[in-house]
Order: structure tokens, then sequence, then C-alpha cells
């Protein structure tokens, strides 16, 4: 072995690729140059035989140049290579890749000429035994491009550009842009050298968004995969003069298959190690594990052909089969062993049968001459010796993607057993599926504190921060890879707290760049831990049509969607949209969750939320999605308006007027507005964003009747909220003011009476400005409400007033009498109790002869109040059974709640306890089914004290 330890230069031009190289070295000592005063540090590459001579150039050829040229006078190294990022000039080159450069572009050499810029190339070819090395231990990573790339001293951040039209005209093969490459290699060749390697890491698509994507973690991603490939190519490489056992560390290539790249996977005799961390799936293992147990002596049911546990990436599925296995292992079930393959299905080459076989012949111990030379013989063979073996076998098939790659290695014999994972589901076999969702919230949290004190049994930040910890799950999408990351993370970052970690992931664009080769580790199964190459390896196989409805899928409001919105979103009929979902979910990309029960129940679709995520940033990144996207939310807004305009119209809906369209029944108009409930929230909210403002407050003034009948009073306040402002943004007075009245009535429903004044004073003043008289007496109405619950009883009295004077003028008879209504509950206040009876017995009458049956309800309420006061007793028990009557056959359990509780009140002063009790438990009952929790307290207090 050589007595001087061998040495590499390898040069970055930034501090985030400096450390991402130095993060790889031990042992590192500072070098100043005697002359030049040059700082390098110099480190050894583990599992290696070289040094490291690292140095940093900072930005521009003329350093790189200058710097390349001092560190191969100064270190004489065997190599150079240049690591660091750059900006993707191809669309299909993406933010995290990395390219190896096979030669190196000087862009702007050239002449400036009447015709225009006539170009004079100066390109630098990458040395031949790097490339090869590079090629050599790259080639299976699918996220690696060997390619050239231009190096200027611009930096490009517009596509558009002279600049970028000239790279396109002149070096159109050029897969990236930089600014170093073409000094390191011109210094490296006149220093007499075969040159020097660049190899980039993709951190931005050199446009408009370059600054947005470096202010993420795109950088320090593409930097620290750019370094992870240098040290590979390192670690490929034998120093000059080395014997071929002097470096042990130096891995011999794999054997090639049929002539091809492809290596030979292995088979293994023995069960990967078990996750000691694994957590919960008790109920899939209690469905997976008969599955393996042998069949009972005399049993004639049919064998299963497989079992196969199917689910996302990184949701988990191979830790479960080897639990599963370890497990019946255990128990005996499989004396004569296992056999386990990885098939690699969603890696750019995945494992075909015809190489399964050869890898599961081996490790049965058919190899060499025995080993068959055609391929039919090798089935053949292997299929023989299985059905030979006369003790149970357990097949390990995992991470397939496509059953071509299993189904000759089926052993068609009844006695062994087959456990097949895959991202997708073989539903075309007769195979018992056991399909993988996201850990709950308490098994998340679990998982994430086990990993931690698995590496520190003193590390307590899990149980110090408990509410950062299960955000830190949300945030993970409760998927066991992320999780996984995320602890490794952590456990980087040992004197940190979580919610440092919560706040990087929560504020990323992108949570799966955070989640993406931040640990630098794999798993036990050797993976690396990292989210979005699962992600991207699952989007990437899609069909066209596929991968467009999971982006559009991704910009829906709300975490689920109904099968109607996304045909609108897409706009596409519903049974072609129906069978791209139900694609979609044979691939685990998104799930059907199912709402109701019976013949009412719908199914919604729901994309995982890192899912939605990443598909969410792939539309950001490219101006044709964008497009795509904002024309699906522009049809998705239209849709929602229709439909919530008809659910309105029905809500409102008297007998005599015309019937709405689609729904026939309030309930009908109830059950589609609560299913859609969360989307059409959500998308209010857009209202923030001008192209969708008008549409979006449209939208909130046709939610307003539903929540305020629901009492969703604090989703009626950001939905009245986000409206006014966005309509005042516009100059929408007319909306502002519809606004300005919807969150008045939702505010005093809160309790929030004084702001619920001012709101609503507010609102009168804006439709008296637009004179919009109608609207202006009904929020006199509202603001008389307000005025009463803060105790300005008087001033409520002329609210009412000039309300029912408005309404009465402009022949409104329905809101006239619900200001008849208001007016005589502020004269009961007053203790007017006659003059109150007498309006409200006026306000009844209205109602009543308008068909307006939920008011009239109200009307009866407090009809039997004023009766009540003037000791009407019986009439006023009457009153109330009407209003029940109403209230039931119209849903209103809050109104329904109100007619319970004064039955009861009106029962206590004449002695009858028991009568009491129950109208109090009754209207315990109604205000919870009205989801009025300090109601149904109250009215329980009451209930108990008569016990």
């Amino acid at each position: 072995m050589p007595d001087t330890p061998p040495i590499i230069a390898v040069l970055t031009a930034l501090p985030i690729e400096y450390r991402a190289i130095r993060t790889h070295l031990t042992d590192i000592e500072t070098e100043v140059h005697p002359t030049y005063g040059t700082r390098a540090e110099v480190g050894r590459l583990p599992d290696s035989p070289w040094r490291v001579a690292l140095l940093e150039t900072g930005g521009g050829t003329h350093g790189a140049a200058t710097l390349t040229e001092r560190a191969m006078s100064w270190f004489s190294p065997e190599a150079v290579l240049f690591v660091g990022v750059a900006g993707a000039l191809k669309n299909d080159i993406e933010i995290g890749d990395v390219v190896v450069a096979t030669k190196v572009y000087a862009a702007h050499g050239g002449k400036e000429t009447p015709e225009g810029f006539m170009s004079r190339p100066e390109t630098w070819h990458a040395p031949h035994h790097l490339e090869q090395a590079a090629r050599h231990v790259l080639r299976d990573e699918r996220h690696v491009h060997f390619r050239p790339i231009a190096a200027v001293d611009v930096i490009l951040t517009d596509s558009s550009s002279t600049l970028a039209e000239l790279i396109r005209r002149h070096y159109n093969d050029a897969a990236a842009v930089e600014t170093e490459g073409s000094g390191v290699a011109t210094a490296a060749h006149f220093s007499g050298t075969a040159g020097a390697l660049i190899i980039r890491g993709i951190s931005d698509k050199a446009d408009t968004n370059k600054t947005a994507a470096n202010a993420t973690e795109a950088q320090q991603m593409a930097a620290a995969n750019a370094a992870e490939a240098a040290v590979a190519v390192i670690r490929q490489l034998k120093p000059k003069g080395a014997r071929p056992n002097d470096f042990d560390t130096v891995p011999a290539p794999e054997l090639a298959v049929n002539g091809t790249d492809n290596p030979v996977p292995i088979a293994a005799t023995t069960l990967p190690h078990r996750n000691g961390g694994f957590t919960g799936r008790s109920a899939e293992l209690s469905c997976l594990l008969p599955q393996l147990a042998p069949a009972p002596s005399g049993s004639t049911a049919v064998p299963l052909l497989a079992s196969a546990v199917t689910g996302m990436g990184g949701i988990g599925k191979t830790a479960l089969a080897i639990e599963a296995a370890q497990q019946a292992c255990s128990l005996g079930w499989f004396p004569g062993g296992t056999l386990f393959i990885d098939l690699r299905g969603y890696a750019g080459e995945p494992v075909a049968a015809d190489q399964a076989v050869l890898a599961l012949l081996d490790a049965l111990g058919v190899r060499g001459p025995d080993l068959p030379q055609q391929k039919a013989r090798q089935y053949d063979a292997y299929h023989r010796l299985l059905s030979e073996r006369k003790d149970r076998m357990l097949l390990i098939l995992d991470n397939a993607s496509d059953p071509a790659q299993f189904l000759r290695l089926l052993p068609g014999s009844d006695l062994h057993r087959v456990l097949i994972t895959s991202r997708d589901r073989p539903d075309s076999l007769p195979v018992r599926l056991t399909g993988l969702g996201e850990l709950t919230s308490d098994e998340s949290t679990a998982l994430v504190t086990r990993a931690l004190h698995d590496a520190d049994e003193h590390d307590d930040r899990a149980e110090r921060e408990p509410d950062a910890l299960r955000e830190l799950a949300a945030l993970c999408g409760h998927l066991p890879l992320a999780l996984q990351t995320a602890a490794a993370l952590l456990r980087r970052r040992r004197h940190r707290d979580i919610a440092s970690l919560v706040t990087r992931i929560r504020d990323a664009d992108d949570p799966t760049l955070v989640l993406n080769n931040g640990s630098r580790g794999t798993d036990l199964y050797g993976r690396p831990l990292a989210v979005r190459p699962v992600l991207d390896d699952s989007y990437r196989r899609l069909h066209p049509d596929q991968a467009r409805l999971l982006r559009l899928l991704a910009l829906a409001p709300g975490p689920e969607t109904g099968p109607e919105a996304v045909a609108a979103l897409a706009d596409l009929g519903m049974e072609t949209s129906l069978c791209l979902l139900e694609d979609l979910a044979a691939t685990h990309l998104v799930t059907p969750i199912q709402v109701g029960q019976g013949p009412t129940a719908v199914v919604r679709w729901r994309p995982h939320h890192l899912l939605r995520r990443f598909t969410a940033a792939i539309v950001a990144a490219d101006a044709n999605f964008q497009k795509e996207g904002e024309a699906a939310r522009e049809r998705l807004l239209a849709f929602y308006c229709r439909w919530a305009t008809a659910a309105d119209d029905r809500l409102r809906w008297l007998p005599g007027r015309p019937a709405p369209e689609r729904f026939a029944s309030r309930a009908q108009a109830l059950a589609w507005l609560d299913t859609e409930r969360v989307g059409l929230l959500a998308a209010v909210q857009w209202a923030q964003e001008k192209k969708y403002t008008r549409a979006a407050v449209r939208l909130a003034e046709r939610l307003a009747e539903y929540l305020s009948q629901r009492r969703y009073f604090d989703d009626l306040i950001t939905v009245a909220r986000t409206s006014r402002k966005a309509a005042r943004r516009i100059g929408d007075r007319q909306g502002e003011a519809v606004a300005c009245n919807n969150l008045g009535i939702a505010l005093r429903e809160a309790g929030r009476t004084e702001e619920a004044v001012d709101v609503l004073t507010h609102a009168c003043d804006l439709f008296q400005a637009a004179k919009d008289r109608h609207s202006e007496a009904g929020t006199w109405n509202n603001l008389g409400n307000a005025l009463q619950a803060v105790g300005r009883v008087g001033k409520a009295i002329e609210a009412f007033t000039h309300a029912r004077d408005l309404h009465r003028a402009a022949g409104d008879r329905l809101r006239e009498a619900a200001a008849w209504g208001n007016l005589g509950s502020a004269l009961r206040e007053t203790g007017q109790a006659k003059e109150a009876l007498a309006v409200l017995t006026r306000a009844r009458d209205l109602h009543r002869s308008t068909g307006d049956h939920p008011a009239e309800a109200t009307a009866w309420n407090n009809l039997g109040n004023a009766l009540g006061d003037v000791g009407r007793v019986e009439e006023a028990i009457e009153a109330y059974n009407k209003a029940l009557e109403n209230c039931h056959n119209f849903e209103d359990w809050y109104g329904a709640g109100l007619a319970f509780r004064n039955l009861a009140v009106v029962h206590e002063p004449a002695r009858h306890p028991a009568e009491a009790h129950a109208f109090w438990l009754k209207a315990a009952d109604a205000y919870a089914q009205a989801d009025a929790p300090t109601e149904a307290a109250h009215a329980r207090t009451w209930a108990k004290a008569l016990e």
C-alpha cells in the first residue's frame, strides 16, 4: 500500500456547497498556503484510501480558475472535482437532480456581427476515467444525468432573457447553467492534468423563481445531493500504482445480466433486520398473520395465490411484511426458511423476473455449471426445487411495481406462502390485499419518541414538547418514512427543540424538500431516508391524464374533494373522472373516504398531505401547469357558486315561490352543504387572490344562511371577514355591506356583542349610501338585536321600529314580521307586557300568512313568553307546543331547545318539578343536536337541580 495517503482536490464556490462536502470528511486539518495565505481543509474520506483537500473559490470563473491552479500546484492531487449547485435548462431536469458534466461550454465566447452573435465555443470534456467511474457508481440513480453544462459569468434568473436564448441556440444540449465550471476546466487542463470533473446539484430552474427556490431548502438539498454523488465517485477511484488488493474498500462492479447494465439482484435466505421501532399496525398484523398460517389439518379451503401489503411509498409496507414474517417464523410456521428479494419496482431499472429467478436459484444453491442456460429451464429448476421441498417456506417479494415481476416466481405449490409488497394494488389477480394507511396521531408520536430514545435515552424533547411533537407528526402526514426522516433530523439537531423543526417544515413551500436527504442516512433496509424521491418516482410513473388529475386535486380546497367537484376541477365527465380517481386509488396516491351510510353515502377523495404539497410545488414550478391550475380553480369556484346558490335558495324557499334547481327539499340542500362544507369554506379564502375575488365574495354571501342555521358562527365570522376585506379591496361597497351584516350577526351570536354593534352600524351606513333600502332595513333589524344584547334596549326599540317601517314601505311582509317579533321581545324586556303581547301576536300572524314556518316557530316561542308574562299559562304552553311542531318539521334543533326550555320554565312555578325536569333534559338534547354546548350544559344543570 502507498506510504503517503493519496489526495484528491474538491472545490466549491458557495459555503453551503463547502459544508455539504465537509460533512463527509473526518480528521480535518486546516492548511495555509505559505505564499498566498489561501486556506484549505484536508480530511479523510472514511471507507476509502483518499484524503480530500477542500477549497472554497467563491463565485465566478476567475476565482475558480485561480484556486484550481493553486490547489493543483499546492497538493498535486490525483484528481480534481468541482461540486456545487446549478440552474436547470431542460424540463426533464428537476430540482434536487444531479448533473455530471460530460463537457463544459464556455458560453460567452463569440463575436457580435451585423448578422448577429457568432458563437466561438470553447469546450472542455470531462476526464474519461473520472466520467467512467461516475457512470459506474451512479448509473442506477435515476435522478443523476450525464449531460453537458454551460458556464457563464452572469447569474441567469430569466429564462426569456437574451442570454438564455443564446444558450438555447448555440449550446442547446446543455442541461444546466452555472458560473465556475469553465474556469475550473481551463485551469485543470493547463496545469497538465487530464482535467476536472464537474458535478452539479440542481437548485432552481434558472428563471424568475430562482430567488424563491433558493429561499427554500432547494439549495441545501441540491448541494447535499451533489456532494453525495461526488463522494460516491471518489470512493470508486483507486490511487495510481495501487495493487489490486491494496484498497479493499473500493467495491467491485456487480455482474451484468444478459448483456445489460442491470445488476443481478441478491436474494437473501435470512430476513432483513426487524425494525426495533415498529409502531402500531396491530389491526393489519391480525389480518395478515392468519394468511401466513399453515392450513388446518383436513382443510379443503382453496389456498391463496399470494398475500400483498399495499400502500403509498413510505407508508411502511416492508416494515410490516418483515414484522409479520418474523412473528410467523417465531411460531415455527416456516421450518424451510425464508427467501427475500427486493424487486426495486420503483427504481430506475426495476428487477425483471428473469433476473430475480437467477438470484433466487443462487440463494437455493443452484449456480455455476448447475445453472441452466435457457431461461425456461431456469424457471423449471426453480419451481422443481420448491415443489420438492417438504418444509414450508416463505417467499417475500418486496417492492413490486408490476405483476410481471413476480407472477413467474410464485411457487405453484400449496405448501409455501408468498408475501408481496407494492405501491400498486394487483387488482387483476386473486391476491389477498392488506392496505396500509397513515398511522394514527398517537402511533406517529410514539414512533418519533422511540426513535429519539433509542439514539439517546436522555433525549427528553418528546416529553417536554408534546404539542410540537403532535404538530410535527401532522406535518409529516403521519407517514412512517417522513416521521423517520424527521426523527433523524432531530437526532442531528440534538441541541435544538422540536418546535424549530416544526417551524422549518411548516414554513416551507414544499415540506418534502426539508424531509429529503436531511439525515443523509438510510433505514434498516438500506433505503434513503428521503421522502421526495419516493413521491417523485410514484408521480413519474403515472399516465399523463392521471398525473394531470393528481396535480389539479392538489389545488382543490380542503383535504377531501367530492366526485362532482373533482369533475368540475378537471373539466371531465363524471365517469371519466371517477375512473381516473380509481386508478390513482389503486396506486395509493389518493384515498377514497366514505361520508355517511347507506344509500345517501358519498365517497370523497383525499390525496396524502405531503403528496398534495409535493404536486402543488410541481404546479408552481411550471408556467403551463400554473395556467392549467388557474383555469381549474375558476371552474371549481363556478361549480361551488352555482350549487351553493341553489342550496341557499332552497333554505330560504317559501310556498308559492319558484322551486330552486337540483334540491327538492331543505334536507337535500343541507346534506349537500354539510358534505361540501370544508371545501366551500376553503374556497372562500381564494378571495385573497385578485382573479378569484368576485366569485369567492359571491360564494361567501350564499353560505351565510346555512352557517347561521347550522350555528357554525366561528366559520361565519371567518367567511364574512374574508369577504369584507376582499370586497373592500376591489371597491365593491355593496359586497362589503353584505359581509358586514353577516359578520355582525355571527359576532352577536358568538357573544361578541360590542363588536357586532360597531360592524352592523357600519353596514347600515354602507347600505344607506348605496340607497339599498331593502338591505338597510334588514341590517337595522340585526343592529337592534345587537343593541338589545348589550343592554341598550331603548336604542334597540328605535332600530326595530325603523326596520319595521322600512320593510312595510317596501311591501316586504316576511321581514316586516321579523321586525315585529324583535320589537315585541324588546318591549317585554322593558316591562311593557301588554304592548309586547299585541306586537308579538301581530308578528305571529304575519309569519303565518307568509308561510315562513321556521320563522313562525320563533314567533310562537316569543308569543308564549309574552303570554306567560300576563299569567295566561295554558295559552303559553300551547304556543310552545306549536313552536315545537314547526321546529321538528324543519329540524330546527336550536328552536326546539328554546321551546323545551320555555316549557320547563313555565312548569316550575306551577309546581310540576317532574315535568320541568323532563323538559330541561329534552332542551339539553336539542341544544346538543344544534351544536350549542353552552346552552346544553346550562339545561343539564337546571335538570340536575330538580332531581
